[in-house]
């Protein structure tokens, strides 16, 4: 880091514990309160040192520290949480994730994810793999009231029978249900024949599904979309067909129906807007 204009000091590293070592360039001083603050850090009047985090014993006793980063005050990351990047306050990682990202305040990805990130805003939650949520706010009341997130689907089929495609291409993982939400989407699947069985390799459908789906408190859904090929069959090759749907009394995602004979890689990238109410539906 270099030194700050009128600063004849600046930060030299930053301990586990989260203590800021400051240098003149030759050697270890300690910062007072001035200091500390110019460079974006706080300081603590009762141990009058300056620090980049809050240092917690839950955190440190429950992950490998080493692996992570962390910069603001209140983050916790709970037992198994490794590779992880917070840049914020208050926010939380549930445990058991890996090479996750957290940005805002107030932000929670539950338990067991990983490969998710929440880039950005207040009371977002991530509950699906591979998630990035943009957070909406909250109404300042309750996590996942309003945001926005992607994901990713993917699966192979090689007939005409009706296939659920996977969160980020692991067994038996989809999109989790909301209680009492509506939540808009839009997902561009795209199937490509393979070349192994019928057709030749570089045929392809493009189809996109735009709808929402609302979901009661005990989960029961109820669908509106609507279909369009992006690219004609005439044009692309295949004709192929998606829809938006269940996969268990839990779960929903993109389902796709393939050709016989035929061996289709499909994709589906899916944007969801959510809305999700305190009172029952």
């Amino acid at each position: 880091m270099e030194y700050r204009k009128g600063y004849t000091i600046k930060p030299k590293e930053i301990s586990n514990t989260g203590e800021v070592t400051f240098t003149d360039g030759t050697n270890d001083v300690v910062a007072n309160q001035t200091v500390c603050e110019a460079y974006g850090y706080t300081y603590n009047k009762e141990s009058a040192t300056c620090n980049a985090f809050k240092y917690s014993t839950r955190i440190n006793e429950n992950t490998n520290i080493s692996t992570n980063i962390i910069g603001g005050a209140k983050n916790t990351l709970e037992r198994g949480s490794d590779n992880v990047l917070v840049i914020g306050e208050n926010n939380l990682a549930k445990g058991q994730n890996r090479n996750i990202f957290i940005s805002g305040v107030d932000n929670e990805i539950t338990n067991g994810l990983n490969n998710t990130s929440i880039i950005g805003g207040k009371l977002g939650i991530a509950e699906n793999q591979g998630e990035i949520v943009i957070s909406g706010g909250g109404f300042n009341e309750l996590l996942g009231m309003a945001q926005t997130s992607f994901i990713q689907q993917s699966h192979n089929t090689t007939d005409a029978t009706e296939t659920a495609l996977l969160t980020q291409y692991l067994p038996t993982t989809y999109i989790e249900k909301v209680a009492n939400s509506v939540i808009g989407f839009e997902a561009n699947v795209i199937g490509v024949n393979t070349g192994v069985g019928s057709g030749s390799a570089g045929e392809y459908g493009y189809v996109q599904i735009t709808g929402a789906v609302k979901f009661t408190n005990g989960l029961a859904s109820t669908y509106h979309q609507t279909e369009t090929a992006i690219v004609t069959s005439g044009h692309s090759g295949l004709s192929l067909s998606a829809e938006m749907k269940d996969v268990t009394a839990t779960s929903f995602g993109v389902h796709v129906t393939g050709i016989a004979g035929t061996n289709i890689q499909w994709t589906a990238s899916i944007k969801l807007w959510r809305n999700n109410i305190q009172q029952t539906i």
